[in-house]
């Protein structure tokens, strides 16, 4: 039951770019029941957030999101690096929340910060970064 609900999410991600499509998809990874979790993994709730939640996160949390966006552009078919091994998918996790961290770096005062980060969306960035790294592939 689970696979085929995985199956449906797939497919219907498939269909719209979006990243609001991404971080739903992202918010929702399954995982194989049978399938040994790393710690890492865990924990990921930066899906819909913005810059301002994402500078007050722990790494753990980054991390585990950003594992979570790459799994989702992997689902879809967009992603053009091997994450199949964890060990691949913990070190690409780990470099998007580096680039995460230094384009949403906190900027001088707090109300200087806060407008400049207040709507910018988490999921735009793992996108926008994705595509910056080489990490996606060319659509045509």
């Amino acid at each position: 039951m689970r696979s085929i609900f995985l199956m449906f999410l797939l497919c219907l991600s498939a269909c719209s770019p979006k990243t609001r499509d991404l971080a739903s998809l992202a918010s929702q990874q399954l995982r194989e029941s049978n399938e040994r979790e790393e710690s890492w993994l865990h924990d990921g709730k930066l899906h819909f957030s913005t810059a301002l939640e994402w500078q007050k996160a722990s790494f753990q949390n980054k991390r585990a999101t950003s594992s979570d966006f790459l799994l989702a552009l992997n689902a879809q078919g967009r992603l053009a690096i091997d994450i199949s091994a964890n060990e691949s998918l913990k070190t690409h996790s780990e470099e998007l929340a580096r680039k995460i961290n230094k384009e949403f770096e906190i900027i001088g005062p707090a109300v200087d910060n806060r407008e400049k980060f207040e709507n910018q969306k988490v999921n735009d960035a793992a996108v926008l970064i994705a595509s910056q790294s080489g990490w996606l592939k060319n659509v045509m």
